[in-house]
């Protein structure tokens, strides 16, 4: 996770998009639309390179194409082929004598074991299902509706229960997702030491791993997910030496959480509903809040007329391929509290690339 403050970090991202605007701006306007019309063709190259662990046996140092096709099972020339389009996309560079490639910094990410991995985001990215939907954009924007459900005639929840290869591979994305931002979120909002912090919908507890070791000995922690994560979640926490300060709850968030604690999170969770089921996980984690306890949402803002160099490309993948997914400005996030009975603070904490917004139960 970049340390830079929020506001260095999105005004160099919005500083590169400007540049590339300059840049388009030294073309004819076709052949920069054609540029943007690659695009596609870049998150496949990057999603095969992860896919077929190109960046880990690049990891051992610079090779050329038939050395990486002889360890990936590959064909040598379309191996080569591809190497030549990562170059394109500054995922590695290429010696011009004897073809040998190695990763740049951006091409490391994909290596499994960066400790900034985005293996899974990109394997994750290149899938069909996702790419299909994607392609349903514009029946999105004509019905109002998700793009993947009207393309492959089911949510993605219901896709992944029939695909576990692919929920296999999105719980990693949500996992490595998770572990970048961790400690960053962890340091970034005051957790009050001594107090009883609870992850809502937390996966396998990779944040709240973070926020109970952030503390002394004193904080406690309660994940709630369902049975699966649960299971999961276990031997996570036994291996990150914090299972004997977290207790783990099974519950569905739609319904009824049974969890007693000072302060309630939900990261990334509200985006992938609709407003009348983001309704629905408030009210259940209002019922259980006691008076005076906190709830902490770390999501990614977008206010309505002001686009952020990040947010609104990620408000378009929630509406392709989530449940009525969208992203939401603080105000939409204070509606939504108050209408569950939470009264909101006003108090917003920043930590790249997410905001931190929080009401209380009164």
């Amino acid at each position: 996770m970049p340390s830079s403050p929020i506001p260095v970090v999105l005004a160099t991202l919005a500083l590169r998009r400007r540049l590339k605007q300059f840049a388009d701006r030294l073309v004819p306007p076709e052949i920069a639309m054609l540029d943007l019309g690659e695009g596609v063709g870049a998150v496949q190259i990057g999603a095969a390179i992860a896919e077929l662990g190109i960046a880990d046996v690049l990891a051992r140092g610079p090779m050329t194409a038939p050395q990486i096709a002889a360890r990936i099972d590959c064909d040598e020339e379309t191996t080569h082929r591809l190497l030549r389009g990562a170059v394109g996309c500054g995922l590695c560079t290429m010696d011009r004598r004897t073809g040998a490639v190695k990763l740049t910094r951006t091409g490391a990410v994909l290596r499994s074991d960066h400790p900034a991995s985005m293996r899974a985001w990109m394997r994750y990215k290149g899938m069909g299902s996702t790419v299909n939907a994607w392609g349903g954009l514009a029946d999105s924007v004509r019905s109002g509706q998700s793009a993947f459900a009207l393309v492959h005639g089911m949510s993605v929840w219901e896709w992944f229960d029939a695909h576990p290869e692919e929920q296999q591979i999105f719980a990693s994305t949500m996992r490595q997702a998770t572990e970048i931002s961790a400690r960053a979120i962890a340091r970034a909002y005051p957790w009050p030491d001594g107090a009883v912090v609870c992850d809502v919908a937390g996966g396998i507890g990779t944040l709240l791993s973070a926020i109970v070791s952030e503390s002394r000995a004193d904080r406690r922690g309660v994940l709630v997910d369902s049975a699966g994560m649960i299971a999961q979640a276990k031997r996570f926490l036994a291996d990150r030496g914090v299972a004997d300060r977290i207790d783990c709850v099974e519950s569905d968030i739609f319904r009824a959480i049974n969890a007693t604690a000072d302060v309630y999170v939900l990261k990334d969770v509200l985006h992938d509903w609709d407003d009348d089921r983001c309704g629905k996980i408030l009210a259940a984690v209002s019922a259980t809040m006691p008076r005076g306890s906190r709830l902490v949402v770390a999501e990614y803002l977008q206010e309505r007329n002001r686009p952020n160099p990040y947010s609104p490309l990620l408000d378009l993948h929630t509406l392709t391929q989530r449940d009525g997914g969208r992203l939401r400005s603080e105000a939409e996030f204070s509606t939504l509290f108050t209408n569950a009975g939470l009264r909101p603070t006003g108090r917003r904490f920043s930590v790249v690339p997410h905001d931190i917004v929080e009401a209380e139960k009164i």
